[in-house]
């Protein structure tokens, strides 16, 4: 118990925005992550219409009245890109996010929950050529840092089977960009551009789950818009002069995000669920200018959960194993030459006991996006995403 708490306590020291490796990271605040657990995303992301004894949801506070006892989870995922139009590579690993849940009240399911999750990721490198006045150059393009957020919040059953539930996220996190101009002979001087913004900034989440008809759960989140504060510092190389500072500061929008799900339990071995999600960039403001690149991103999943030998009772383990299957499509809010590319995920998962009442979910995504016509081509992704869930019944008390 002791080794796995040390364990996912080291993710808090790196859990930062981790999610992306592509050129299209340049823009906006680089691309979002699904806020997903490992257990949701073997379900194709599936997660606000979601209740777990277990499992704690990053999207749907309400959901937390359903986690039994003291828990602690983090997780991690390894991502390969393949993309066609450069026959290129990239792979990167990522730490998804630490919570922490105490439960302070069990007649109210009162839940009081801590976390460090990643937002988005600007990570990218990449290299052009071209001609001027017949000398030859080439010119790069550098990215990396994103925004993550740390999140306190509390959910309740104040009425029978309606939950709520209200977070504040504080965000926070650097981006640093840089440009390089190399020519390959002395008649022209190298130049290299470098920017840095910083964020920080204050926010809230809202969520609502009701159980009362039979078999069915339906939930509800939304994250309201906000602004977050920005500061930038630009430094211009040049080889025949020193290097020149200027900095500005203003604010960068988040807009709305609304989520709606529902999971029915067909049976006692098999769980069923769907989700829809928006959020429209395509007015989102940065230092009080329009950013380029953005548009509309929505998404639409289902995904299933099976206990196949849940009734077995001579097999300890597999009775308390879980095997799941997922799809999901999404639309990014990138939309680089006014044009958005669809993404289309396959997924599947398992979920395995440890020992007590700890657990581990596995979940394993295939996915494509983009096309031939458009600027980087269609890409090919293979995400895998580990997360483990370790917990306690300290500090409860039975209900009378």
């Amino acid at each position: 118990m002791k080794k796995l708490i040390f364990f996912l306590l080291l993710f808090t020291t790196v859990a930062g925005a981790q999610n992306g490796g592509t050129v299209e990271s340049r823009y906006g605040i680089g691309e979002l992550d699904l806020m997903t657990t490992s257990r949701q995303r073997g379900m194709g992301s599936s997660a606000v219409g979601l209740l777990s004894a277990t499992d704690i949801n990053n999207l749907n506070p309400a959901a937390w009245s359903g986690v039994n006892g003291l828990r602690l989870q983090g997780g991690m995922s390894f991502e390969y890109i393949a993309m066609s139009r450069s026959d290129e590579a990239v792979s990167s690993g990522a730490i998804k996010g630490f919570s922490f849940l105490f439960p302070l009240e069990e007649q109210f399911r009162l839940r009081l929950v801590t976390s460090i999750l990643p937002v988005s990721r600007s990570e990218y490198y990449t290299q052009g050529n071209g001609m001027l006045e017949n000398d030859p150059y080439t010119v790069t393009y550098q990215g990396f840092g994103g925004l993550s957020l740390f999140r306190a919040g509390v959910s309740a059953e104040p009425i029978p089977h309606i939950k709520i539930g209200a977070a504040f996220n504080y965000y926070f996190g650097n981006i640093d960009q840089a440009w390089e101009l190399r020519f390959d002979n002395t008649a022209w001087f190298p130049a290299r551009q470098r920017r840095a913004t910083t964020h920080n900034g204050s926010g809230f989440l809202f969520g609502l789950l009701y159980d009362g008809i039979r078999d069915f759960h339906i939930g509800a989140s939304v994250r309201p818009a906000t602004s977050v504060r920005a500061s930038r510092n630009m430094v211009f190389e040049y080889t025949t002069q020193d290097s020149t500072v200027s900095g500005a500061s203003g604010t960068l929008d988040l807009p709305l995000a609304f989520s709606a799900g529902i999971a029915w339990q067909a049976s006692e071995l098999l769980l069923l669920t769907s989700e829809y999600s928006r959020q429209d960039w395509t007015d989102a403001l940065m230092f009080d200018r329009k950013q380029i690149g953005q548009g509309e991103a929505y998404k639409w999943s289902v995904g299933a959960e099976w206990y196949p030998y849940k009734n077995d009772t001579e097999a300890r383990t597999l009775s308390r194993t879980a095997f799941r299957l997922g799809f999901f499509l999404q639309q990014p809010y990138l939309a680089i030459d006014d044009e958005t590319g669809m993404e289309y995920f396959i997924t599947t998962g398992i979920g395995f006991p440890i020992f007590g009442n700890n657990r581990g979910d596995f979940a394993l995504e295939y996915g494509w996006r983009g096309s031939e016509s458009q600027l980087l081509g269609s890409q090919n992704i293979l995400r895998a995403t580990l997360s483990v869930t370790v917990g306690e019944s300290w500090f409860i008390r039975k209900r009378d």
